[in-house]
């Protein structure tokens, strides 16, 4: 389900996921991503309101309609905006309400010659039924005036206080913890110290915590994040997951048990996690069997070595060396 409701900190029209409402719905998770494409698809993909195990700020809202598709609850966000255009007259701005400030005054200056109804506010018995919903969305709008004006100082005030104060231990690793955990893995005498290490229950607990902190957006970044941060490329290419061939199995270790508790509490089941590391390690050892024989068969010392002693025999090697230049250009 995707709800369209107005953002009180800036007076916009959103759609966001229903899950994100609270229970009152007066308040909704905001992502707090800078790219606007990047908001668009955690509410079309309604993600989990977290990052990082962090949840997202919570923004004050006026809530309009739901419904269970996403380019309807876009239709009705611009029937919302026009509407609003069109009761502009009584939208709270900066410098206080202006359509109802003139009308008021206007009613002072006349108040000497005849007297005028006390309320400012048209009838509402012969608006029609959607214009009186839209009227008094607007009348929530004025009487939320004073709390939009208290929660963007309350935000900034809180903004200006997470600058200058120092990481929390609870949000994200910090460069001591990830020295002391001596990642990523270099080598297999790397992997068979951190299963040694891996056998206390604390130095799991230190580990989970380090690489759940990673985060990432949605399950394959998840895994992505994790796996560059446990193992070099070249290491991972030695490993699959059930070790078929001649590769190894992460899926006996410790550290594959750590994977996955990690990844849970970024969100990612355990049979989606094994499914990108799956892909993952298939991709690192794809990847680097492709570009070795590049690298071999390209400008490399082995090429340039074709001189012998007889000018008869470096002549086939020569022809060899340049149907290679020939092969790589052409591809």
């Amino acid at each position: 389900m995707y709800a369209v409701v107005t953002l009180q900190d800036s007076d916009e029209v959103m759609v966001v996921a229903s899950h994100w409402l609270s229970s009152d719905k007066t308040q909704s998770y905001w992502p707090p991503f800078k790219s606007t494409e990047m908001c668009m698809e955690a509410v079309l993909n309604r993600l989990n309101p977290e990052t990082g195990g962090k949840p997202w700020e919570k923004l004050n809202i006026i809530f309009h309609k739901e419904h269970g598709d996403f380019d309807k609850a876009i239709e009705i966000k611009k029937k919302i905006k026009e509407e609003k255009e069109k009761w502009s007259f009584l939208v709270p701005t900066t410098t206080g309400f202006p359509g109802i400030l003139k009308r008021q005054k206007l009613e002072n200056n006349q108040a000497m010659i005849q007297p005028l109804p006390p309320s400012p506010i048209p009838s509402t018995s012969r608006m029609p039924a959607n214009d009186k919903e839209e009227l008094l969305h607007m009348l929530r709008d004025i009487k939320s005036t004073v709390q939009k004006n208290s929660s963007m100082l309350k935000k900034l005030l809180k903004d200006n206080t997470a600058s200058e104060a120092p990481s929390s231990s609870t949000s994200f690793p910090t460069r001591g913890v990830k020295t002391s955990l001596n990642l990523p893995l270099r080598t297999f005498e790397d992997v068979e110290r951190i299963e040694r290490e891996l056998n206390s229950a604390a130095s799991r607990k230190k580990y989970i915590k380090y690489l759940s902190g990673l985060g990432g957006f949605g399950d394959k970044d998840v895994i992505k994040n994790i796996m560059q941060q446990v193992l070099i490329d070249d290491l991972a290419k030695e490993f699959n997951w059930l070790g078929r061939g001649e590769k190894r199995p992460l899926s006996q270790l410790i550290l594959a048990d750590v994977i996955r508790e990690a990844a849970l509490k970024s969100k990612v089941t355990r049979v989606d996690c094994e499914t990108e590391i799956k892909k993952y390690l298939s991709y690192k050892a794809d990847r680097l069997g492709r570009k070795r024989p590049r690298e071999q068969g390209g400008l490399g010392p082995e090429i340039f070595n074709v001189a012998s002693s007889s000018p008869m025999d470096n002549q086939p090697k020569k022809e060899v060396y340049w149907n290679i230049l020939r092969s790589e250009k052409n591809f």
